[in-house]
């Protein structure tokens, strides 16, 4: 362990995992989509300070992730993988921080690299993996953030002052103030153990002034070109989204108590048997209940705010792996037994609800080769759980690892297998590719879908006809030119340019749902019709 070699190597393989199919199956409606058509029409236009979604002004968070993004399309062009490959950069580095960042605390290797392996087998983590956000690129900056206060707090090198705060600014960058929800709970806990190596002083005030120019600099820009842009992100997209469904992202305030555990799976249980164990550690000024803190107000926070989706809370469980790979090693072998079966058990039910696609129809297409895959670890599950080679700890460990890598494969080939189902409408695109209709007009009835425009690379029409998705924010639009790809089915003036854009070869997408009578006219345009899944293409 001395060469973090054990390290070295589990890093690689989670990262060829990682990246092994992420490009395998479209962008999935609807964040996953979202992120990615305002990333490609930022890369399209070379507008990096202005994010469009369908040709139409969006501010609903800071540019920084649509700039990552971005970077991919340069990289790799505008594909699911370019869009998808600085997530997985995001993932790695939070293993890197995570194992830094325990060692610093608790000075073991091996604790440091167990909390790598229980990170990396929360399924939220592969969720977010695999779903374009702002939230692993958040949970990235956080942990830096963390990692930087504490070698700032045990060291008193004032590298890593600056290191905090450029972290704070970037995540700022992210997501505005969200980014000190996680780090501020931890650091107020933790420096009621760790005393300072260093006294106020200069560098304090410039490394916070550093912070305000990374963070504000987006924000100062836009409000010297519009003085409503500040009241408006400060007003709509920080307090009404706290304190007001404004996005139709409400949930019940239970909604992060009871999935928070479910995706925290198979972890989460042992989790709570060592606290229970131990909780003789938990004392006001330990380092286990700056942990614990850090996880449970932030939840508790996020649990009160109106606006709910699962990954918000992302930041919170790297500090619960460090936590539970700490409790972990201070158990004996034997007891560690009881954990090793509930992982094991775990495991046990993946495979075989993967097994079980042999013999029945579940209504997803499940390749046969991992279906036999599955079959195939079952047995070997058998074989592992008899040998004496490894004790208990090693062989929770082996087991956790088996079990991300089987999670994260198997994931991308279901996903890619079930496109339509999961909402991803790549053979969509591809069939209007392949027909050679991507020169016409696309038009899209009454939804909003950015994974057209990403799948065509290029700008799509959306029929408004009472569906509040697509009731857009123009307030901040110099011109009318949004109104060429926003047509609304509802005015006759709009629809009088409708029928000059129907008179040339288009191709009209309708999902789910089909005009009403008084619309059915449109359908006349059209001679072929071709149905897939929810969708009707016509052309």
């Amino acid at each position: 362990m001395k060469n973090h070699t054990y390290f070295k190597i589990v890093f690689f393989i989670y990262a060829v995992a990682l990246f092994i199919n992420i490009g395998s199956f479209g962008v999935v409606e609807s964040s996953d989509a979202r992120y990615a058509e305002i990333a490609r029409e930022m890369f399209v236009s070379g507008d990096f300070i202005h994010p469009n979604l369908l040709d139409v002004h969006h501010y609903h968070k800071p540019p920084l992730t649509y700039q990552i993004t971005a970077l991919g399309y340069k990289l790799f062009g505008v594909n699911a993988f370019g869009a998808r490959f600085f997530l997985q950069i995001a993932i790695l580095l939070q293993l890197v921080l995570i194992y830094l960042l325990t060692n610093q605390l608790f000075k073991n290797n091996q604790t440091a690299l167990w909390a790598t392996i229980i990170y990396m087998s929360y399924p939220l983590v592969l969720v977010s993996s695999r779903n374009l956000t702002t939230d692993a690129f958040l949970a990235t900056f956080a942990l830096w953030s963390i990692y930087s206060w504490v070698k700032y707090r045990k060291s008193g090198n004032i590298f890593y002052l600056y290191s905090f705060t450029v972290s704070l600014g970037m995540g700022f960058l992210t997501k505005g103030p969200v980014i000190f929800i996680v780090p501020v709970v931890f650091i107020l806990f933790f420096n009621r153990i760790q005393k300072s190596k260093t006294s106020f002083n200069i560098h304090h005030v410039l490394a916070w002034l550093l912070f305000l120019g990374i963070a504000l600099s987006w924000f100062v820009y836009l409000s010297i070109q519009n003085t409503d842009f500040m009241n408006y992100f400060l007003g709509r997209q920080t307090a009404d989204r706290f304190a007001k469904n404004v996005f139709g992202r409400t949930e019940p305030f239970w909604y992060f108590i009871v999935f928070g555990p479910l995706v925290a799976l198979p972890w989460f249980i042992p989790l709570i048997v060592l606290i229970k164990k131990q909780r003789k550690n938990f004392t006001k000024k330990s380092i286990y209940i700056a942990l614990l803190m850090g996880c449970i107000i932030p939840l508790i926070f996020f649990s009160i705010s109106s606006s709910k989706r699962i990954l918000y809370i992302l930041p919170i469980y790297s500090l619960m792996a460090i936590l539970t790979a700490q409790l972990f090693s201070k158990i004996s072998i034997e007891k560690s037994k009881i954990i090793y079966r509930i992982l094991i058990g775990f495991l046990f039910v993946l495979c075989v609800a993967f097994s079980t696609a042999l013999f029945i129809n579940t209504g997803y297409i499940v390749p046969k080769v991992l279906s036999f895959i599955s079959l195939a670890m079952i047995l070997g599950m058998v074989g592992f759980n008899k040998t004496m080679r490894f004790n208990y700890k090693q062989k929770s460990m082996i087991i956790s690892i088996i079990t991300s890598i089987y999670l994260i494969v198997s994931s991308g080939v279901i996903l890619s297998e079930n496109q339509l189902k999961v909402n991803s409408p790549k053979p969509i695109t591809d069939f209007i590719i392949n027909e050679k209709l991507n020169d016409r007009n696309v038009l899209v009835y009454n939804t909003i879908k950015p994974s057209i425009a990403f799948g065509l690379n290029k700008s799509i029409i959306s029929l408004y006809d009472g569906n509040s998705s697509l009731d857009r924010e123009t307030q901040f639009e110099k011109d009318l030119e949004w109104k060429k790809y926003l047509i609304d089915m509802q005015n006759d003036k709009e629809l009088q340019y409708l029928k000059e854009i129907l008179k040339k070869s288009t191709v009209l997408l309708l999902y789910k749902e089909e005009p009403p009578e008084h619309l059915k006219w449109v359908l006349s345009y059209y001679e072929n019709k071709v149905v897939m899944g929810k969708w009707n293409i016509y052309y």
